[in-house]
């Protein structure tokens, strides 16, 4: 039986090793502590400087419970992120190092899992403790997790791996005491259950697979284990009921906006993201096993969708080696429990980011959960067959290895320059890195480069990609080189394809250069005429979406820009219509003011009054606007359409 046997403490030479390897961590990732933002970053790091900054107890709750990153608003998260700053903008470095910290004590609970799996499997302390420190040490210097780390967003998948974790050393210790103290060791998983699940949950929404996670180490290690079988009440309570409500869940969005369906802002359906999934994970597990110097980083769009079980041809190849795998650690899960285990939680932890939510295709820090234990059998293989000075030889080695590749990666984390550079060259398909390289050189001076990138990641796509067209667009523009047969060439392609609301900057950029002069040889109708084309694609003429909304709101810039200021106005109240919120009223008022066309500007100060008096507060994530918000907006327009008029009089 195993009791207190599977508490043993680690011994000073353990713990001396598991030292170095949080040193050669530290060291590992230190170049990339001062790197940059990116992103997401600023979505989520930006509102700490919303109220002007979290400095009393309301700016504290809008903060803590303001979130838009998922269901649940992430407020542990969130709540971590005062740790390192409370106002915008504001120091990286502090985030990045509380990452890093996070990142060292994730990797230092793994050990102690991995330890306590090792000795319910019949290992001995010192065995156990020297596996689970070089497992984890596997685990913490991988460079397929440096992207996880090092963006400071995704600390939230960091803490809810930390509190999974943590779940699972509770509800392991809690087994090992109900073999002895039934009641004791019931309080203990249950607290460990209910409190971790939470933490997780609210610190990203896949910290709800902790019940799963444990239910999958139940069929496997404990089920080989001389341990009790759990309590069936409690099992059904605690793990199959959890499990049912997820997998209700994941089937209720798999089917209710259609299965075969392209939901925006995807160009895929929730079919072809099933059927593109195992292509994914083959990916994901070959740079686990394949260790590279850098990945894709966090331009992740380069997966190309199946659209069928042989469009691409690997696709049904990938998916029965998948299932093949899982039905061979279910059948044998007894015999090889170790093996079992890490197949298995590979798979339960990907249940929500990988199956039927509309999420991109790939992200490289849907691992940093799953792949905890996928090492353990490969190093436990290798220490039961081959003597401890070349096992210890072996593994030293392999571990400098991935250190030296994370090294490498956090270099390259650095410097957005090289980050964008770095994922370009890996992701040749990848429209992000490649628009995003183009702008590096351009911005660089070294505009036939720039030019070039584009071209060739156009080139490499069939179908349009609009990011890549629009960024072309706006080069040539800036290059004065762009005419109004040369914009409807190249943008003609956008009438076939959805209006991805995501690109709303690049398209008011390109508006913008236009409006600035820019474009010399570019007329507004030009411009309007290109998003007069997006509503020939059905989609994107839907009355009442987004998509609508910002087409139309583009309409209303070029027009009043160009002194149309009726079809201006009429373009706007469309834009409103379809996504209303005091922010966009507030937002065209301005444009119009700006534009000198005050009475239509007071139009929509009239109408953001009417959305603010209705509680029609805000678009997803713009500041919430109030009475004396408007009234100042409506005050220095009036201000300024007298002192145009004074000016005027003489």
């Amino acid at each position: 039986m195993a009791t207190s046997s599977t508490r043993q403490p680690p011994s000073r030479y353990a713990i001396a090793a598991w030292l170095v390897m949080l040193v050669g961590a530290v060291a590992a990732y230190l170049p990339g502590l001062g790197g940059p933002f990116l992103f997401d970053d600023f979505a989520v790091l930006g509102k700490l400087g919303k109220y002007g900054g979290v400095v009393d107890w309301d700016s504290f709750k809008a903060f803590l419970f303001g979130g838009t990153a998922g269901p649940t608003g992430r407020p542990v998260a969130l709540l971590s992120f005062l740790i390192d700053g409370t106002t915008w903008p504001t120091a990286v470095e502090p985030f990045k190092r509380t990452n890093l910290v996070i990142h060292l004590l994730t990797g230092s609970v793994l050990a102690v899992v991995i330890h306590q799996i090792l000795r319910l499997l019949g290992r001995d302390a010192r065995q156990a403790w020297l596996l689970a420190v070089v497992a984890a040490g596997c685990w913490l210097l991988h460079p397929f997790l440096v992207s996880t780390t090092l963006y400071v967003v995704q600390r939230m998948a960091q803490l809810a791996t930390l509190f999974v974790l943590a779940g699972i050393a509770g509800h392991l210790y809690g087994r090992s005491l109900a073999d002895t103290h039934r009641t004791r060791g019931y309080v203990v998983m249950t607290l460990s259950m209910g409190v971790f699940t939470v933490l997780a949950t609210l610190s990203k929404e896949n910290g709800a697979l902790l019940p799963v996670l444990v239910g999958v180490l139940e069929i496997t290690v404990l089920t080989a284990s001389r341990l009790p079988a759990l309590d069936r009440r409690w099992s059904a309570l605690f793990l199959v009921a959890p499990a049912l409500l997820i997998g209700a869940f994941l089937a209720y969005k798999a089917l209710a906006h259609g299965f075969f369906n392209v939901l925006a802002p995807r160009d895929f359906s929730v079919y072809e993201r099933l059927l593109t999934q195992p292509r994914v994970l083959s990916e994901y597990l070959g740079n686990w096993f394949l260790p590279r110097i850098y990945t894709t980083g966090v331009f992740q769009d380069h997966v190309i969708a199946s659209r069928g079980l042989l469009l691409p041809p690997a696709t049904v190849l990938h998916l029965v080696l998948h299932v093949a795998a899982i039905a061979a650690a279910v059948v044998l899960r007894r015999r090889y429990a170790m093996a079992s285990v890490a197949v298995l939680f590979f798979y339960a932890g990907h249940l929500v980011e990988s199956t039927t939510l509309n999420l991109e295709m790939y992200f490289e820090h849907r691992n940093y959960l799953p792949a905890a234990f996928l090492f353990l059998p490969l190093v436990a293989g290798l220490y039961d067959n081959l003597r401890l000075p070349l096992f210890l030889a072996i593994m030293s080695v392999f571990l400098l290895v991935l250190g030296g590749f994370s090294r490498y990666s956090a270099d390259v984390w650095s410097d957005y320059s090289s980050i964008v550079e770095a994922s370009a060259h890996k992701a040749p398909t990848s429209t992000r890195a490649q628009a995003e390289y183009a702008k590096v050189l351009f911005n660089a001076n070294r505009f036939e480069e720039a030019l070039a990138v584009i071209d060739a990641a156009i080139s490499r796509h069939a179908d349009v990609r609009p990011q890549l067209v629009m960024t072309r667009v706006i080069m040539l523009c800036k290059l004065s080189v762009l005419d109004d047969a040369e914009l409807r060439q190249a943008t003609a392609g956008l009438s076939g394809v959805i209006y991805d609301r995501r690109l709303i900057g690049i398209y008011e950029e390109f508006v913008l250069a236009v409006v600035n002069g820019d474009c010399p040889n570019t007329g507004l109708d030009s411009v309007r005429d290109v998003f007069v084309a997006m509503l020939e694609y059905p989609l994107n003429a839907e009355t009442d979406s987004v998509r609508f909304s910002q087409i139309q709101y583009f309409m209303g810039l070029a027009d009043s820009r160009n002194d149309n200021v009726p079809r201006a106005v009429e373009q706007f109240h469309l834009s409103l219509s379809a996504a209303p919120s005091v922010s966009a009223a507030l937002n065209i008022a301005a444009i119009l003011a700006s534009a000198q066309h005050f009475s239509a500007s007071l139009i929509f100060i009239e109408k953001a009054r009417e959305l603010e008096q209705m509680g029609v507060q805000r678009a997803e994530g713009a500041r919430v606007y109030g009475a004396s918000d408007i009234d100042e907006l409506e005050k220095t327009i009036i201000d300024s359409m007298n002192a145009a008029s004074a000016v005027e009089a003489p």
